[in-house]
């Protein structure tokens, strides 16, 4: 019996059916892009803009189906498409970020309370 040793160069299974022909193309890094700048407008504490472009990027490669669909749709959808990707992973660290309150912000109160 021969026993092999099987080896995983990806770390997900998303990595491993990537496909990044389309983000090779110059208007869909456009479009990403402006999705990118957009969402890093809205989720400034939480998402650079450089980060945001890499993310979109990688919904882009990480889901080429649906990626696809949306360009051929029009460039409107891709942005669209790519936007909410980025809220929807963004949102929930966004709201928790925005509910706490700074060390001095909170000394101010409980000295106004009479702390």
């Amino acid at each position: 019996m021969n026993i092999i040793e099987i080896t995983n160069a990806y770390e997900s299974a998303e990595e491993a059916r990537a496909d990044w022909s389309l983000t090779e193309d110059p208007e869909v890094q456009a479009i990403a892009r402006r999705a990118a700048r957009g969402a890093s407008t809205s989720y400034g504490l939480t998402l650079e803009p450089e980060d945001a472009y890499q993310e979109a990027l990688l919904f882009i490669a990480t889901r080429p189906d649906r990626a696809r669909t949306a360009y051929d749709t029009g460039p409107g959808v891709l942005h669209t498409w790519i936007g909410q990707r980025l809220r929807d992973k963004h949102l929930t660290e966004a709201r928790r970020r925005s509910e706490h309150k700074s060390w001095e912000v909170n000394q101010d109160q409980l000295v106004s309370q009479g702390y």
